[in-house]
């Protein structure tokens, strides 16, 4: 598995590096790019607002920082599926090299979600417990690298798109408000990824695969 990590790495790095030499520098020094990132309406555990802001120190080097919030925040309805109250924030900063339109970028993330999850169970000390309701706090903490490339499609507005690999350690507090009177698992999502992470207590590590796309504002126009 490593292996074939290092591989897909190697592969498309000499796949950035050769197609750059054909291309233009963005011409962003000393500039200011709005991001947007349209794909977090997407969530499938609730919407997701999420932007922020790149300045170029150079033409090669530059920072970026976003943060992400749902309407729960502002105590809004956000939640999806078995999930109320839902809550969410979460920031991405980024420190990123350029080489001509492309570039890799060291990304570090932080996220908080605090919600009552309903109908569902857990397991700590390798008890089942099936409740009804249940209050669950989730915290993830990550880093990993990114690759991706940079293109103005008219003078002021430019897609960002890119794809990265790294590792999130995720943390969980469960309390329960209210136990299940049906004590049978028959009754739960077996197979739901999104339900097994909350279905035990404390801290595990997960790699993390991460394709997206962002669309960026020029904040001056002087390219």
């Amino acid at each position: 598995m490593k292996l074939q990590i290092i591989s897909a790495l190697f592969i498309l790095t000499f796949g950035i590096a050769t197609t750059s030499t054909a291309q233009q520098d963005l011409g962003l020094e000393r500039q200011l790019l709005v991001k947007a990132s349209p794909l977090a309406f997407l969530e499938p555990e609730t919407i997701v607002l999420q932007g922020g802001i790149e300045y170029f120190f150079s033409n090669k080097i530059s920072i970026q920082s976003e943060i992400g919030v749902n309407g729960g925040i502002f105590g809004i309805k956000a939640d999806r599926g078995k999930n109320e109250d839902y809550k969410l924030w979460r920031t991405k900063n980024e420190l990123k090299f350029y080489t001509k339109k492309n570039y890799w970028a060291i990304e570090f993330f932080l996220m908080e979600k605090d919600f009552i999850r309903l109908d569902d169970y857990y397991v700590p000390f390798r008890q089942e417990i099936l409740y009804d309701r249940a209050q669950i706090d989730f915290r993830v903490v990550g880093g990993g690298l990114k690759f991706g490339r940079q293109v103005f499609t008219s003078r002021n507005i430019l897609v960002d798109s890119f794809v990265g690999l790294g590792i999130r350690g995720r943390y969980r507090d469960v309390e329960v408000l209210e136990l299940s009177e049906v004590q049978s698992r028959a009754f739960f999502e077996k197979a739901n990824p999104f339900a097994e992470r909350y279905r035990f207590e404390g801290w595990d590590s997960v790699p993390h695969l991460t394709i997206g796309v962002k669309v960026g504002i020029l904040t001056e126009n002087s390219r």
